[in-house]
């Protein structure tokens, strides 16, 4: 597989392309919104099909809770593969940074290419580091991913000083989100977070660069942002890297070939998705693609999409 650019520019030139978008919960489907806001407005795919595939083998069993990250690449592999098997995709997206980190570790046969979120958000936060040489930024987000390190590690390998980078572990957040992302419970947890996040940076910074890298916290960015200047913070930037996957198949300067007509969105999961989730997470994703919230709201529970547990 090639890198970035040379999958998408693959893809331009096919007449009909079909994209799986997967996420261990709800978050990426701003993801899937952003792509099919987009593929209306450019034109540049003739046909475009996106799939939102819940990679959540069972409501309230995320992959935070399994005991090892060899469990969670396990079961990761095995909803890959059915999502593969069943919508025959020309690229998944993996719209969760706890999976992408998780992808050095899945099995996967190499057929159809995988993008991870992970590089993308690592990419943001190092452009604006060196943008403000005086900001140092926070990695929110889950306990898997904070545990990884892997953005930090990647922001070290590319000469970011260690002092700049803090990796902030958000616990439940994103379960609080999906639930209701304007609950009190959200507000505090977000409060909490972003004020243990300022007591770990050694020197005031000019800026604090917000990373939310979850899908689910591009939902309440302002929260975050207002969150840290509540902790201490002079000026803060927020960086969601769902913004860039959901642009990365509409490369800039591309000429439309044609106005698309045929684009659309299906919403699938094995795991049950409650009523309050449906209705809170459709009310986020309409402002930027009401065909994404119908499709969330008329969603299809497939649970021979992949098995689990596994034996």
């Amino acid at each position: 597989m090639g890198g970035t650019r040379e999958t998408i520019a693959e893809l331009i030139g096919r007449d009909a392309v079909t994209v799986v978008v997967t996420d261990s919960g709800l978050g990426g489907l701003s993801v899937a919104g952003g792509i099919e806001r987009r593929a209306r407005e450019a034109g540049v795919y003739r046909s475009l099909r996106v799939v939102f595939a819940n990679a959540l083998p069972e409501a309230r069993r995320g992959y935070n809770t399994m005991a090892t990250d060899e469990e969670k690449a396990r079961v990761f592999g095995g909803a890959l593969a059915g999502m593969v098997r069943a919508f025959r995709p020309d690229l998944v997206l993996v719209a969760c940074n706890t999976l992408s980190v998780l992808l050095p570790r899945v099995v996967h046969s190499g057929d159809v290419p995988l993008l991870g979120i992970v590089g993308m958000g690592v990419e943001m936060l190092e452009e604006r580091l060196r943008a403000v040489p005086g900001s140092v930024a926070v990695v929110f987000g889950t306990e898997t991913t904070a545990a990884a390190g892997t953005h930090r590690a990647m922001l070290l390998e590319r000469g970011i000083e260690a002092e700049r980078v803090i990796t902030q572990a958000c616990p439940l957040l994103a379960r609080e989100i999906e639930d209701d992302a304007s609950s009190a419970a959200v507000v505090s947890m977000v409060d909490r977070f972003a004020g243990e996040a300022m007591e770990r940076i050694t020197r005031p910074p000019e800026v604090v660069i917000a990373g939310l890298c979850c899908t689910h916290y591009g939902y309440v960015a302002d929260r975050f942002a207002g969150a840290l200047r509540r902790a201490g913070a002079t000026a803060v930037e927020t960086v969601d890297p769902n913004q860039r996957m959901a642009e990365a198949l509409f490369p800039p300067g591309r000429t439309p070939a044609t106005r698309a007509e045929q684009v659309s969105v299906r919403v699938v999961s094995r795991a049950g998705i409650s009523d309050a989730e449906v209705r809170s997470i459709a009310t986020l994703v309409e402002p930027v693609s009401a065909p994404t919230a119908a499709a969330l709201r008329g969603w299809e529970q497939m649970r021979d999409l992949f098995t689990y547990p596994l034996l």
